[in-house]
């Protein structure tokens, strides 16, 4: 059952009412069978993998809290299973069709990985929650739980899907559902789930028209080079406001639980370097991947520069691997690791470069490269094979050429989109000061007025561009 579907928000508004209405001690039951419900709604024969984990999660962390002499071969024992599940239900047939082109040279049979098994949802993003949880154990961040514990933490319903990634320390202490209701978690909550509504639906969805056409294996012929920037573009959008709007609506439905997730998104497109695009892209990815990969990889090399810009590559291919199993999602994740290798490189350059290197020139020329890194990794993102992308990069650099295959609408509704991410931190920061005016608590005209005709508005943009629940890109993943 999508987030952005009527059924969803109907059983979401009963759900909430009936979580306030039952006595606290009851609320962590009916939240784990709304959980458990949740996640059976898109195949109930899964449900038993996420409770599997936290099974083994559970027992590889009593197993290191009672065996301090081997804490570090309890938690090898417990990553390796996890990802050998990860590979068996993700990257199972990817292996095998890459081993079989290898078979021939070395004169071996072909591998054969059986029938295709359908992929548990969620299951990339609550794998790497429980391969944190374990390593937190085994450095005494966090205390052992109950097993309820542990299958609340992986089952919550608002982030199992498509995050945020949350560590235990950040949820569990809220998983006790005890907190006495406030009028701020209605607000805060649907603000979220409407705002993310309108993201997918509205931005979205209408984007995903055009760049599905752009994009598609059928289309043969070079695009022009208008077309091959504004796809570029078109999807680097789409992709943003399909992912913010579903990371809007699972912290808002969390927060209409009086529940706080991580925020995930912070303008990414505004970023004026590498660095921090994925310090603004997809945040709680980005620090698991630095704390948990990236920081002990690099822990022994020091300040070694080959070691880090060896690592910086391996590992952007492998945040390109867990985003799907195929070479384009493993090129996507190198290319932006070679732009965080080209920015260390200028970093330590700059002290022998001109003093123009820390001038708003040299600002603005990185910003610029950033946007167009960003973009051209986006096209091996998207495209379905990489002859596709290779033909929409080359009309954007060098095989030049005029004309459009497009309606206006498609330009017109992409700069739009543009200038709206252009003047959305404005946007939110004049929101806030409206709310800041209106008071924490109590009523006012915003909250009387302009609030409830706003949520309106949006559940009617809703109405009127829902595409038949059209799936969240992210929930492939």
């Amino acid at each position: 059952m999508p987030f952005n579907s009527l059924p969803y928000l109907v059983l979401l508004a009963v759900a909430v009412v009936l979580y306030w209405l039952l006595p606290a001690p009851f609320r962590r039951l009916f939240v784990l069978v709304a959980s458990m419900a949740f996640y059976a709604s898109w195949g109930i024969i899964f449900v038993w993998v996420p409770l599997a984990v936290a099974g083994l999660v559970y027992l590889i962390s009593k197993q290191i809290a009672v065996d301090p002499a081997k804490p570090k071969s309890w938690l090898w024992l417990g990553v390796s299973s996890l990802l050998a599940l990860l590979v068996f239900f993700k990257y199972r047939g990817f292996l095998a069709l890459n081993l079989n082109l290898l078979a021939p040279l070395f004169g071996v049979p072909h591998f054969s990985v059986g029938g295709a098994i359908a992929f548990p949802m969620g299951i990339s993003f609550y794998t790497f929650e429980a391969i944190g949880y374990l390593i937190d154990v085994r450095q005494g961040r966090v205390k052992m739980p109950k097993f309820l514990d542990l299958v609340l933490f992986f089952l919550f319903w608002p982030n199992i899907l498509s995050g945020p990634i949350v560590r235990a320390r950040e949820l569990m202490p809220q998983l006790d559902f005890n907190k006495a209701f406030e009028g701020r978690f209605f607000f805060e909550g649907l603000d979220r789930v409407i705002w993310g509504l309108v993201q997918k639906v509205v931005i979205a969805n209408v984007l995903g028209i055009w760049v599905d056409k752009g994009f598609a294996q059928t289309v043969t012929a070079l695009p022009f080079t208008m077309d091959g920037w504004f796809l570029a573009i078109a999807f680097g959008l789409q992709i943003y406001f399909d992912f913010a709007g579903y990371t809007n609506m699972a912290i808002g439905t969390a927060r209409l639980l009086g529940v706080t997730l991580p925020e995930n998104f912070r303008q990414p497109y505004h970023a004026a370097t590498p660095p921090e695009f994925w310090a603004r892209w997809h945040m709680t990815l980005s620090r698991w991947i630095r704390d948990y990969l990236f920081f002990p990889i690099n822990a022994k090399w020091q300040s070694a520069s080959l070691p880090l810009y060896l690592s910086l590559l391996g590992v952007m291919a492998l945040v390109g691997l867990w985003h799907g199993a195929g070479w384009n999602f493993i090129l996507w994740g190198a290319l932006h690791g070679s732009y965080l290798v080209l920015y260390r490189m200028y970093e330590s350059w700059k002290p022998l470069l001109a003093t123009g290197s820390n001038s708003q020139f040299a600002r603005g020329i990185w910003r610029l490269l950033t946007l167009i890194g960003v973009a051209c990794a986006w096209v091996v993102f998207r495209a379905p094979t990489m002859a596709k992308a290779g033909a929409i990069l080359s009309s954007m650099f060098y095989r030049l050429s005029a004309g459009r295959a497009f309606g206006p609408g498609f330009y017109a509704f992409t700069s739009l989109v543009v200038l709206f991410c252009v003047v959305e931190p404005t946007v939110l920061q004049r929101l806030s000061a409206i709310e800041g005016r209106a008071g924490s608590t109590g009523p006012s005209p915003f909250r009387i007025l302009v609030r409830p005709l706003a949520y309106l508005f949006g559940l009617l943009l809703f109405l009127l561009f829902d595409q038949n629940n059209a799936q969240f890109i992210y929930s492939q993943f």
